[in-house]
């Protein structure tokens, strides 16, 4: 059996140590150019970006779709 031990599998996996903090500044202007740059052209943006768009997309949701008395804030 043909067998890369050599090879190490890397796991697409949200690694972020400040998944509670709100954006800053710059990171909200990073959002939004990476949305633009998503919209206009989906093929010309590197996987790690898109990554990073979903983590500071989560991060801006944080807090927003919380329930108080069973309804939404």
């Amino acid at each position: 059996m043909l067998g890369y031990a050599n090879i190490t599998i890397q796991t697409m996996t949200l690694q972020t140590k400040n998944s509670t903090e709100i954006l800053t500044n710059e990171e909200w202007d990073e959002l939004v150019a990476l949305k633009n740059a998503i919209n206009d052209n989906p093929a010309s943006v590197h996987y790690e970006k898109m990554e990073r768009f979903t983590e500071l997309m989560v991060r801006s949701l944080d807090g927003k779709f919380d329930l108080v008395n069973g309804r939404p804030c």
